[in-house]
Order: structure tokens, then sequence, then C-alpha cells
């Protein structure tokens, strides 16, 4: 649900911000029992993942349709750019929503504000498709709406798994989130597939609507309180939110975000590439295009639930050495391969599964450093620098698809990867991370 539309090593270097005891988690928690059987007895922890996994269906659902509806409306990516570059910039822009979800004391009430309103979006999505009176501009600014609620929404899924779970149940916890996914995926991304075919978009935005809303009543009955919500006043708990960042303890995690910006930017373009590669490779471009969004986020959830279940929380540099290669080879296989269906699935589940894993291992260190009342603001300033080239690179080739072959685009955005995977490596801080 968290997851936006990523040697024994040694330990941390000193410059980095010591861990806190126990991060903040709730005390019973604290029972020395870990696992999968300790996992499911935890009520919290499955209410959460309940109203995740429908939220997540529903968003699975509705972005199969959203960038094969603005691709169709001109026939050319820079709309379906224009979609994306939306969704990201908005992404971005949670750190400055974050410190607002982190001064709530109990995060459930910013769910059962969020998502109703985010219900209504979609069903007048579904309203305006239906009456055909949809416009690029209507298009647009639900898309606007949907994206500024689930900043908010996000936020709360960043923090909450820190809340509701000790600090090494948390890959464990990744890990059934993903193979809770596995069901999500298939049926979100296959079914938007087949409401895209047989219905047309219409399907999947009533849908949205409609998980959403079960959203709402799953999160009715969690609780999701913080013992220290920071109580001073919006601009102070902001600029508090940036001391890790800062003088020489943050200059780690300064370099950090410089390996962000760069790859931020090149792991945003596979998502928009998949309507272009079906248009203009397959005949009936609305049944292969399902599958491949299809496979790219089953890739990513089967990744999700082999990290969860090894849970490699002293090897997070390895991996984050790794996943940017992986999916760099894979991207760069596609316009070679492009005539097989089946080995552009292939190569697209091994992208999703690397971005997942990378995503995974990111965010669990930072859930496992930082205390649960930090997280909200922590979390997303590190996306920031993911976010902002995210939102220029999905810009930047909108408009370059206009003038360059697919092929190039597919190329330049493998070397790219390859590239980020190498600058971690470079990395000694990245090489390290653990806790």
């Amino acid at each position: 649900m968290s997851e936006r539309p990523g040697p024994d090593p040694p330990s941390l270097p000193p410059r980095f911000p010591p861990s806190p005891p126990d991060g903040g988690a709730i005390g019973p928690l604290e029972d020395g029992r870990g696992g999968w059987k300790a996992l499911l007895r935890n009520r919290r922890f499955l209410l959460l993942e309940a109203s995740g996994t429908l939220a997540g269906a529903g968003y699975a659902v509705y972005s199969v349709s959203v960038l094969f509806l603005a691709y169709g409306l001109s026939g050319n990516l820079l709309v379906a750019g224009t979609v994306l570059f939306i969704e990201y910039g908005v992404y971005a822009a949670t750190f400055l929503i974050a410190p607002i979800v982190d001064r709530v004391r109990d995060k459930r009430s910013i769910l059962l504000a969020c998502f109703p309103v985010q219900a209504g979006a979609a069903g007048l999505l579904a309203f305006e498709l239906r009456s055909g009176g949809l416009t690029e501009p209507v298009l647009l600014g639900i898309v606007l709406v949907l994206a500024l609620l689930w900043d908010f929404v996000w936020a709360v899924f960043m923090i909450a798994p820190r809340i509701v779970l000790e600090k090494r149940q948390l890959f464990l916890g990744e890990g059934f989130s993903s193979a809770l996914s596995v069901g999500t995926q298939i049926g979100g991304y296959s079914g938007g597939g087949a409401l895209l075919y047989f219905v047309g978009p219409f399907g999947g935005a009533s849908v949205y609507a409609i998980l959403l809303l079960a959203a709402t009543l799953a999160a009715l009955p969690l609780a999701l309180p913080v013992d220290r919500a920071p109580q001073t006043r919006f601009w102070e708990t902001f600029r508090r939110g940036w001391d890790a960042f800062r003088g020489r303890a943050g200059r780690s995690l300064r370099a950090f975000s410089g390996l962000e910006v760069f790859l931020g930017f090149f792991a945003s373009v596979p998502a928009l590439l998949l309507p272009a590669i079906a248009y203009q490779h397959f005949a009936s471009p609305a049944s292969v295009y399902g599958a491949l969004v299809t496979a790219f986020a089953l890739g990513g959830s089967f990744a999700g639930i082999g990290i969860g279940h090894l849970n490699p929380r002293r090897r997070v540099g390895t991996l984050l050495v790794l996943t940017p290669l992986l999916a760099g080879g894979c991207v760069l296989l596609l316009d070679p391969l492009s005539v097989s269906a089946v080995a552009l699935v292939l190569l697209l589940a091994g992208v999703g599964g690397a971005f997942s894993v990378r995503y995974s291992a990111k965010y669990s260190w930072v859930q496992g450093t930082y205390p649960a009342e930090e997280l909200g603001r922590l979390t997303s300033n590190l996306y920031l620098f993911t976010g902002i080239s995210g939102t220029a690179s999905v810009l930047v080739v909108g408009v370059l698809s206009t003038r360059v072959p697919l092929g190039t685009l597919e190329l330049g955005d493998g070397l790219g990867l390859v590239a980020g995977g190498l600058l971690a490596l470079a990395i000694p801080f990245v090489r390290r991370m653990a806790f």
C-alpha cells in the first residue's frame, strides 16, 4: 500500500544520528515474539492492511485506466506524461503536508477524511466518462484532487507500520503487505485491464470509487495514535523535519538524497513507456497493456514477499546497489525483445521487482532508524528528492516522445538506471546502510 503508481554490512557511519532505543514503538508489542504467527495476531496491523489493500486495489484499477485514457485522448505520450507530471509533482509536495500529518495524534482520522473525498472524485470521473463529457482539463483536475489527497494517505501509511510493529518486524510486515498485494495486483491490474477492454475507462473509475468507500469502512475500527505528536507550530514542526539533513551529521543523508535525485529521474520512466509500447508494437493495445501493467506490478509483489521473508535489514546497502543495475539491464532489453509479448512481460516483471525491493529496503531503513513521531516528515522529505526529479522526467520524456523513437528512450533510461547503481556503489554511506 505504501508504494506510489523503487555482505555482512558494517554498522552505520558514526556521523549518522544514532537510532533511538526502539524508535517510538508502542509498548504492548515489545513482548519478544516475532515471525509470521505474531504478525497475524496483531489486530491493528491486519486492519491497517485491510484498509490499505482495498485502497491499493482501487488505485491499481484506476491507474490502468487513467494512463491509457490519457494516451488515447491525444495519441502521444504528452498528455499521459502530463498526468504523471501532476501526480509526481503533487507527491513531491508531501513534505509540506507531512508536518500536518505528524501533528495529528490518531492518524486514522486522516484516512477517514481523505478516502470518502477521493471516492467522490473517482465517482465524478466515472460520471463524466459515462456521459461522454470528459475533457482534458476535467481529467487533469480530477487527477490533481486524487493525488493531493493521496499525499495525506501515503504519509499515514509510511508512519503506521512503525506504530503497530516492532522494529525487527518491519521487513516482515513489508513482506506480508507484498503477499496481500499479489492478490491485489492480480485483481486490480488484470481486472482493470479487463474492465478497460470490455467496459472502457468508466468501469475502472467506478470500481475505484467503490473500493475507496470499502477502505473507509475497514479503517473505522483502526486506532493509530502516537505517544508524542509534535505540539509546536506548523513551521517549527516543518523546520525540525529537516534536522537530520543539516550540518556535519546530515552529510551522509544529503549524499543519499543526491542519489535519490539521480535515480528518481530514471525510475519514473518505465511506467510512462508502457502505453507507448502497447500501442506501437501490438495490434490490440488494450489487451496487451493490461498484461504489461500486471506483470510490472506482480513482479514487485512477489519480490516484496521474498525480501520480507529474508528480512535483510543488515544488507540494505547491498540491495540499494543491486536493484538499479537489475532494473536497468531489463529496460535495456525492452527494445531488442519488443517483438515478443512474453519477453516484455518477463522483463517488466523484473523491473517492477527491482523497484519494489529497493523501495522496501529504503523505507524499512527509515522506519527502523527514526522514531514514529518523526516519520511523516522524514519519509516525505526524502521522497521530495525523488519526486522532483521524477516529476521533471515524465514531462521531459513526454515532450521527447514526439521527436525521439521509443527505442532510444528505452536505451537512455536503461543506461541511466545502471549508472544509478554504480553511483550507489561509489557512496560508502549507501553501501553500508543497515538497521
